[in-house]
């Protein structure tokens, strides 16, 4: 270091407690965008198979999570873990809801739980207002660099990834409304909980619907009305889509050849894989990772 009256009263730069926790965690992006709606409508028991954050840029937005309702207006910030049932919707016929989402994937896997604790404070679902803040400087970058795709773009997305995820732990200690005390879920939510967790933990199997409905301990019929009922889907169809979503992952982000991704995904035959993507994206592997 220079020999500099001004220098030497530098202090060293130490990293502090939160930088340390985030550098544990790596964290990819997979998806984003704008939401819009063109008409009011509802979601009713969706669930979705990835880390959420969303900013709300019109509202009101009625959500229900864990039996807990809340009312979400422009500004406010929302995560929600993987697999997590919601219901949401308009909240009033003349504001039709907008917000920005960013899905993404944690790893390690076997850290994935500390870091959902550590994002929701013990369970607990957290509304964050941002509203003329970093973190609304945050998301409009990232939706510019996704629309202008210049050299550099995912980079800097992921940068300010990290930067709203540090953002929100710095303010979890705030909450918008004191929401009422969670109901307990019904024994159909617990049911689709269980199975969806069991389907995510083990898509790297050849997963049938009889093997969850066993490990439910329910019966495949009655598996089939609670997907049906709360998600739109069978339990084929959502295990499935689970399988090519994590499909569309690695062919985007791993250096695997499509017969290794296969096998990882629980397929004897890199044939079957291939058409069963091709049913699911419209488009073989081999062309959606040229793409």
């Amino acid at each position: 270091m220079p020999a500099n009256a001004n220098f030497n009263r530098l202090a060293p730069l130490t990293e502090d407690a939160l930088s340390r926790q985030l550098r544990e965690y790596q964290l990819t992006l997979t998806t984003l965008g704008h939401f819009t709606a063109h008409k009011l409508t509802a979601v009713s028991n969706a669930s979705l198979p990835h880390h959420r954050i969303c900013y709300i840029t019109e509202g009101p937005i009625r959500y229900t999570i864990h039996g807990t309702d809340m009312l979400l207006n422009q500004g406010d910030v929302l995560y929600t873990p993987p697999n997590t049932l919601y219901s949401a919707g308009g909240a009033r016929p003349d504001a039709l809801p907008q917000f920005l989402f960013l899905y993404f994937k944690v790893l390690p896997h076997h850290r994935e739980q500390d870091f959902i604790r550590m994002m929701e404070t013990s369970g607990k679902i957290r509304v964050f207002h941002a509203l003329h803040s970093p973190v609304e400087f945050y998301f409009r970058t990232i939706m510019e660099e996704y629309e202008k795709l210049r050299p550099g773009y995912y980079q800097k997305i992921h940068s300010y990834l990290m930067l709203i995820v540090m953002e929100l732990l710095r303010r979890k200690d705030f909450i918008k409304t004191a929401p009422p005390a969670p109901q307990p879920l019904s024994p159909a939510d617990l049911l689709l909980n269980k199975a969806v967790s069991y389907i995510t933990a083990n898509l790297n199997t050849p997963l049938s619907v009889s093997e969850v409905s066993r490990a439910c301990g329910v019966s495949e019929s009655y598996l089939y009305r609670i997907f049906t009922l709360s998600l739109g889907m069978s339990p084929k169809a959502y295990i499935v889509s689970c399988k090519m979503e994590y499909a569309r992952t690695l062919l985007k982000e791993q250096n695997m050849t499509v017969t290794q991704i296969a096998r990882e995904l629980g397929f004897a035959n890199p044939n079957h894989f291939s058409n069963a993507f091709y049913k699911y994206m419209g488009t073989r592997p081999s062309q959606y990772r040229a793409d």
